[in-house]
């Protein structure tokens, strides 16, 4: 379950760069809601593929001293079959996903910059941009506080996979570091959205 839901966030991260990306550099292909629907089940399904892989005999699971379990990284020293898996899980569910936010809000970033040149403030479309940019500006961070939180873990992982021996304390706070990610989304969108601010007061008759 930890797996799972760790996937799903990080997928569902890269879904909102994409999006975003869309919005930003191709607004004219942005206007089909449906897609978000399939996009949705897809982020579920990849994050379900990959946590139960390893109770079907690809890859494997381990007690961990701190009452919880995840990935045998060290299996794959011993096993063809454990170290696919474990260099699979690594380059889809975090190489391509760190790859795929980067280059997305770097293009954004440039897109931005290109319009602040073209166009002047009394542009109609002005405000829409505003709340773009303001939107594009929380995914950013959000996916910066993901890459720097997971990659310890990440690093790790591969280390470990590669038959070195990692410290148990170094084993154990970059796994609660990487765990504790889905706990910054929504103080950043508190600190950094108003309309996030604004809708929780609502939602809490503030």
């Amino acid at each position: 379950l930890t797996l799972l839901f760790g996937l799903a966030s990080i997928n569902t991260l890269t879904v909102i760069s994409v999006t975003r990306y869309i919005k930003g550099c191709h607004p004219e292909r942005g206007k089909d809601n449906s897609s978000m629907t399939v996009a949705l089940v897809l982020i579920w399904i990849a994050a379900f593929f990959w946590s139960v892989a390893p109770l079907l005999g690809w890859g494997s699971y381990t007690d961990r001293m701190y009452g919880t379990c995840e990935i045998d990284w060290a299996k794959a020293n011993f096993s063809t079959i454990y170290k696919s898996y474990i260099v699979s899980i690594f380059i889809c569910c975090f190489f391509l996903p760190v790859i795929v936010m980067i280059f997305s809000y770097v293009s954004i970033i440039n897109t931005v910059k290109l319009s602040h040149m073209l166009t002047g403030l009394g542009d109609p479309t002005d405000r829409q941009r505003r709340m773009e940019r303001d939107v594009t500006r929380v995914s950013i961070v959000i996916c910066t506080a993901f890459i720097i939180a997971w990659s310890p873990y990440a690093v790790i992982s591969i280390w470990s996979a590669c038959g070195h021996p990692v410290p148990n304390l170094t084993s154990i706070l970059a796994s609660l570091f990487a765990k504790s990610a889905s706990f910054y989304n929504p103080i950043i969108y508190f600190g950094m959205s108003a309309k996030f601010r604004r809708d929780i007061f609502i939602l809490f008759h503030c």
